[in-house]
């Protein structure tokens, strides 16, 4: 019985053990086993890093990270972008509005008729006499290489016709006519006191009707034929002794020093200073071609008169409008000059800047 009871003991014992074991088994165990007969049913029993989130989750997760990345892409273009105008930030309102530019020869004041300014613009005038005779004698010092192309050109041009003077003086003395010699006649006064009155009646009529344009006309007309007739008459004229066709019978004949007064044209130089400067003062076309041409008539009218040479007139042209043209432009330079820099002070976003005109 004692035997029976023992083997009856260690049975129980056996079928107790079977039972107990499924339940106090450990982890890896039953997951092996639970993994061989269900499938996992969760991320954490399937061990994959992609599913530890739930499918919810993950599908927020993945539109946050898709907003994100707009927004940086957004930011990025923005910066990329440059500013427009529109995107630019208004002006300040303390802004003044901006100037229209001053003209290129705006007058300081209108032509007064008292006495005491007139004697003001006498002095004024003498002093730019003397500045502009300077200016006159050291210009070629100042010259560029375009100018000295001008000037060689212009001197080819007189030595030229100083090798057919005999021959262009005979051929106006065979055409001459008493057609020719009233032409002469009435036209050879412009390259004389004509001109001065030209000036004169510049000067007038701006004084009159109070025009700064006009009187300035007449005050360049004046002063180109005075320094023109002053340089050809008593500087070139001296220098060069060129005797006058009725005396050396339409040869060339050069005597230095000598009271010969033929080269160059004293008409033809003030007759063309004084059309330089009207062609260069007036608009338009029709009072330089008019200018001009009575310029021409007295060139002619001194060759048919048989006092002048060819290239005594074309001398006498070319020093009377390189004048007048000088002091044209002198004078509007100096004018542009003094009204063209302005300096203005504007407010910007982060501060003040300085605004230069010119």
């Amino acid at each position: 019985m004692h035997g029976r009871g023992r083997v009856k003991c260690v049975a129980v014992l056996l079928i107790v053990s079977v039972l107990v074991c499924p339940v106090f088994a450990d982890d890896g165990a039953s997951a092996g086993e639970a993994s061989a007969a269900v499938p996992p049913s969760s991320a954490t029993e399937r061990g994959e890093p992609g599913f530890q989130a739930s499918f919810e989750e993950s599908f927020l997760a993945a539109e946050a990270a898709e907003i994100d990345a707009d927004l940086e892409a957004r930011s990025t273009e923005t910066q990329q972008k440059p500013p427009t105008t529109e995107e630019q930030p208004p002006k300040p309102t303390t802004e003044e509005p901006q100037k229209p530019e001053p003209p290129k020869e705006p007058p300081p004041k209108r032509p007064s008729l008292k006495p005491a300014d007139f004697w003001k613009d006498v002095k004024v005038e003498a002093k730019r006499y003397v500045a502009d005779s300077y200016a006159i004698l050291v210009a070629p010092f100042h010259w560029s290489v375009a100018d000295w192309e001008r000037a060689a050109g212009a001197a080819v041009l007189i030595g030229g016709l100083m090798l057919e003077d005999k021959h262009l003086d005979h051929e106006f003395q065979k055409n001459r006519s008493t057609f020719t010699n009233r032409v002469s006649q009435a036209t050879t006064g412009f390259g004389g006191g004509y001109g001065v009155n030209t000036g004169f009646a510049f000067l007038i009529v701006g004084y009159v009707f109070r025009s700064w344009d006009v009187r300035e006309t007449g005050r360049e007309t004046l002063e180109a034929g005075f320094l023109s007739n002053l340089l050809d008459k008593w500087v070139l004229k001296y220098a060069f002794g060129r005797e006058r066709p009725q005396k050396s019978n339409g040869r060339t004949v050069f005597r230095p020093g000598s009271s010969n007064d033929s080269f160059p044209s004293g008409h033809a130089t003030e007759a063309f200073a004084v059309a330089s400067v009207i062609a260069m003062r007036s608009p338009g076309w029709v009072l330089p071609t008019i200018a001009y041409t009575a310029a021409t008539l007295v060139a002619f009218d001194r060759m048919n008169d048989r006092v002048h040479f060819a290239s005594d007139v074309a001398a006498g042209a070319v020093l009377g409008t390189a004048i007048g043209r000088f002091l044209v432009a002198r004078h509007r330079r100096a004018r542009a000059e003094a009204q063209k820099t302005t300096l203005e002070i504007v407010p910007i976003k982060s501060g003040l800047a300085a605004r230069i005109g010119f």
